[in-house]
Parts: C-alpha cells; sequence; structure tokens
C-alpha cells in the first residue's frame, strides 16, 4: 500500500538515540499508511543492528559525511507519502505528534511545526540551551501561523517542497530558510503547540558554545538570503554588539507571556545563557559556516 506520509530522519553517528527515536515513532496513533527513512552518513551504517528491531524502516546509507538539510532533502527525493514530516535523532515524539501535525496539513495549511520540551532538564548546560534555541517553540506560546519553525519538528507537503527546491546544504539556518521561501510564495505554516517532540540538548560547555556559534552563523545567512526581521544588521554592522541585550529582552518577554516557569528557569541560567549569547554573536559576525561538507559555493 502506498503510504500516506513519509517520516525523513537525517542521521550522523546517533549512538542509542537512534532506537529510542524510533520506538516513539512505532507508538503513534495516526493509523495512516506511512513509511520511515533514515538518511545516514555515518562511517558505520547504524541500520546494521536495527534492521531486525525495526524492519518497518528504510535505512539509506550515505558514502561521506552528508549535512542534515542535504540529508533531508535527498529523503525527500526517495519519499513517496504526499506528505513528509522531519524529526531529529535527538528527538522523541509524543504519542500523538503525527496526528496533530496532519490534522493541520489537512485543514489546508502546506506546512506544519510543533513544539519542543526540554529532554535535559537536569543538566545547567543543556536547559540553557533549549532555552536559547527553542524558546518560539516552547509548549506554551500560541497556536498561530509563523514563519518558520524548526526541522526537528515540521510537516510539509511533498509538492511544495518540491517546489522551492528543498533544503540549502550548509550546518545551520537551513531549515528557517527553507521555511521563509515556502512562506514567500503565499503558503501558511501552523504552529501546534500540541504536538510535542522532547530534545535531548548538549551538556559539555565546549558542545554548547560550539553550537550557539553555528546558529549564529546560520543566524547572519538567513538575512543574507531572505527578508528575515534583523536584515538591516548586515548594512549597519556596528549593531551587531547589540545582539545579546535585544535577544535577552526577547526570550525574557516570550517566557513571561507563555510560561513563567520557563521564565525562571531563564532567570537561573542567564550567566550560562549571556555565554551561550556571546558565542551566538560571535558567530554572526564571523558569518557562514564552512566546514568543507557543504556542497554549496562558498560566497
Amino acid at each position: 500500500m502506498r503510504p500516506e506520509i513519509s517520516i525523513v530522519i537525517p542521521s550522523y553517528r546517533p549512538g542509542g538515540q537512534l532506537a529510542r527515536l524510533l520506538v516513539s515513532l512505532r507508538s503513534q496513533t495516526l493509523r495512516s499508511p506511512k513509511e520511515i527513512l533514515v538518511v545516514d552518513s555515518s562511517p558505520e551504517p547504524p541500520g546494521r543492528g536495527l534492521t531486525e528491531r525495526f524492519p518497518e524502516v528504510r535505512f539509506v546509507h550515505l558514502p561521506r559525511r552528508t549535512l542534515p538539510g542535504k540529508a533531508r532533502t535527498v529523503g525527500v527525493g526517495l519519499a513517496r507519502g504526499k506528505t513528509v514530516f522531519f524529526i531529529d535523532t535527538d528527538c522523541v515524539a509524543d504519542p500523538d505528534w503525527l496526528a496533530r501535525l496532519m490534522a493541520a496539513i489537512r485543514a489546508g495549511h502546506a506546512m506544519a511545526g510543533g513544539s519542543v520540551l526540554n529532554g535535559t532538564p537536569g543538566s545547567a548546560v543543556g536547559t540553557a540551551e533549549y532555552l536559547l534555541e527553542f524558546n518560539e517553540t516552547n509548549p506554551g506560546m500560541p497556536r498561530r501561523e509563523v514563519r518558520a519553525v524548526p526541522s526537528c519538528s515540521l510537516a510539509v507537503e511533498r509538492r511544495i517542497f518540491r517546489e522551492v527546491g528543498g533544503f540549502p546544504d550548509f550546518m545551520k539556518g537551513e531549515d528557517t530558510i527553507f521555511c521563509e521561501r515556502v512562506v514567500q510564495r503565499g503558503h501558511t505554516l501552523l504552529f501546534v503547540p500540541e504536538a510535542k517532540i522532547t530534545h535531548w540538548n548538549r551538556t559539555e560547555m565546549g558542545r554548547y558554545l560550539k553550537n550557539q556559534v553555528a546558529l549564529g552563523e546560520g543566524s547572519m545567512e538567513t538575512r543574507r538570503r531572505t527578508a528575515r526581521h534583523g536584515q538591516f544588521l548586515l548594512r549597519f554592522p556596528m549593531l551587531v554588539a547589540f545582539i545579546p541585550a535585544y535577544r535577552s529582552i526577547a526570550v525574557a518577554g516570550r517566557f513571561l507571556r507563555s510560561d513563567r516557569k520557563l521564565f525562571a528557569g531563564f532567570v537561573l541560567h542567564y550567566p550560562l545563557i549571556l555565554l551561550g549569547l556571546l558565542a551566538f554573536t560571535w558567530g554572526f559576525i564571523r558569518g557562514p559556516h564552512r566546514s568543507g561538507l557543504s556542497s554549496e559555493k562558498k560566497s
């Protein structure tokens, strides 16, 4: 039977996280015909130990390290479902995640994205990363049309994905650019807070700061390629120094409006958050990440 939906998972050295994710996808309440594609570029394919445990999953191994955006595009090229869902290996989906996002697609939205919960509440570093990276998609935010959501919880009609040409191939910000391109074509993206996933964040200081630098690089690149708010920073680079202050106020305001407990966590973890904001700002100044993994030409 041809699947109605396809779930595409980019993967690189996932360890035990992948099995945890696949268990959560097996437990989904939505019973529509579906397929799961894991597009992996690890040196050793993780599917070797998982194919018997998860016979319903199709494992695709790429010969060289591939960034998540390109891996997702490869997966969509192999997908057969009318609607494609994206989730990452460091996430776990609530049982009704698929059903909630699919309802939004069936209601006429070209894309739908869900909310993200903190999977590392016992780690100060992990919590700081969560509060910085997913404050706009915390479960307390209202259901509304938005311009972008993270690709770790995103559903899109396959025809729309092909219409815009898929994800750009660089380290961070590719999902924001993809969503912006879809919205700019007149399509709608609905944020569905009831469609929840849990994200396991980085808990080591070095990895946390490195990720914030990469996010800053991606943030600058999204403003080079789209009309996203903050584009004026490219014309007035001296204002980049105010990014930590601006983002501190913006993030705190979102938590005050959506979840007072998260606001309290923001205040408690602010020293770590400030370090992350400084790393993010350095990434914004430095520009696009060029690790040698991207297939895009350097600019």
